[in-house]
Order: structure tokens, then sequence, then C-alpha cells
């Protein structure tokens, strides 16, 4: 699994963009999009804040550690790879679906700064964990008084 960090900005109209697929989701029955933009579908993803941070969890069963790439900047985190079919499987009548395939990415635009030196990721049975502590938002910096030069005699 890659983690890479950057500080910077994020691309324009990333709101812009996720309003059009909050929209798009509403049109086709109150569904997440799991598939749009060529073949790329979106793993179900939950976010929420605990006492040290923002925590994103992914459920990306199926899909090899080195296949995952995490991405962390000031303004969002991006979490994309692929989920590979079995090896070996051959032609199949199915009866059912539900498993999708090929690559994926979520993108979750950050409420508050995070510490990027301190973003964890842990890929455990089946599921993504990103933790992204929250950064200081100041720092008390004490004052010293300078000592008064020894006078000579």
């Amino acid at each position: 699994m890659l983690i890479i960090r950057r500080r910077g900005r994020h691309e324009t109209g990333r709101i812009q963009q996720e309003m059009a697929e909050v929209f798009q989701s509403w049109v086709i029955g109150f569904r997440p999009l799991l598939r749009s933009q060529g073949g790329v579908w979106r793993p179900p993803t939950e976010v929420f804040e605990d006492e040290s941070g923002l925590v994103v969890r992914v459920e990306i069963a199926g899909v090899r550690e080195a296949d995952l790439e995490v991405v962390v900047d000031d303004a969002m985190v991006r979490i994309s790879g692929v989920r590979q079919p079995r090896e070996g499987e051959q032609r199949k009548t199915y009866h059912e679906m539900g498993i999708v395939y090929g690559p994926f990415v979520t993108e979750i635009l950050l409420p508050f700064a995070v510490e990027l030196d301190d973003v964890q990721a842990v890929y455990d049975q089946g599921l993504l964990e990103v933790s992204l502590p929250r950064a200081r938002a100041s720092r008390v910096v004490p004052l010293r008084t300078p000592e008064p030069a020894a006078e000579e005699e």
C-alpha cells in the first residue's frame, strides 16, 4: 500500500464535482454512484470524527494491498486501486453478480487541517481505515527576556 502526503491546493472544481455526484445519486434512486467516468467505481465509504481527528473507512474486500494507493494533501484524501477478478476463473453463467471489479476511487474533502506526517492507514479483513489526526490550530510560544550583559569592572 502506498501512502503519499502532499502539501498544496486540490484541483479546482472539486466541490462542483462532488455536488454533481450527489444530485446524480438522487436521480438513480438514492443509491451511491457505483460506476462513473469510464468504469471507475466508488466503494462503500464511511467518514467520521473521533477524539483525535478524522477517520475514513473503505470497504474493499478482495483487493491486494499492493493494488491500493492513499494520497493525502491539505484539502482531501484520495483512495484508489483495482479489484482484480480471481485468477483461474473460467467463464460462468451468473444468477446474481453484485461484486464490482476493476479500478475504483473515493475522494473525501477534509473538513479541517490534518497532520500530514502522522497519517496512518491500516488494511485488515477487507476494510481500509485511514486515520487523519487533527492539526493543532495554534501553539503558545513562551517569551524569553534577554539576560542583561554582564558589566565589566
